[in-house]
């Protein structure tokens, strides 16, 4: 009879390294790196947070987990700098791509626009019952 409990990092571990191996290798040809790496940037001026974007990257791929400015500092370029500053790690990182988030009808949207994101897609429903989207762009 099989049973589902919950299990530990420690459980799976081995395992899971030895069949994502194996998977890997149908799907891409090759063993894929997966190495995650988080990171964290932030805008200060005379000491005061202005804005911070969390993120990671892993396969190749940058992730803005997070991004967000002081209300009285939108429009003034800071997101813009953070967002070139993951862009920067991830280029540094052998990344290709930059990709995120965010709610479909919020303004933010002409924001990643003006970044030359492009909209892939939609996530319907998604939280609090509001519609998403995809973002994403080639790292140059």
């Amino acid at each position: 009879m099989v049973t589902i409990s919950k299990a530990t990092k420690k459980d799976i571990l081995e395992w899971n390294m030895d069949e994502w191996h194996k998977v890997d290798l149908i799907h891409y040809g090759k063993d894929a790196k997966w190495n995650e790496k988080k990171f964290k940037f932030k805008a200060v001026e005379n000491g005061k947070l202005l804005g911070y974007l969390l993120g990671k990257h892993e396969a190749g791929v940058i992730y803005i987990e997070s991004l967000i400015t002081l209300e009285d500092v939108r429009g003034k370029g800071i997101g813009t700098m953070l967002v070139n500053e993951a862009e920067k790690f991830g280029k540094k990182l052998g990344a290709h791509r930059i990709w995120l988030v965010t709610g479909k009808d919020w303004p933010e949207n002409a924001f990643y626009l003006k970044l030359g994101f492009i909209n892939i897609g939609t996530l319907p429903d998604l939280y609090y019952h509001t519609d998403f989207v995809i973002y994403s762009k080639p790292i140059k």
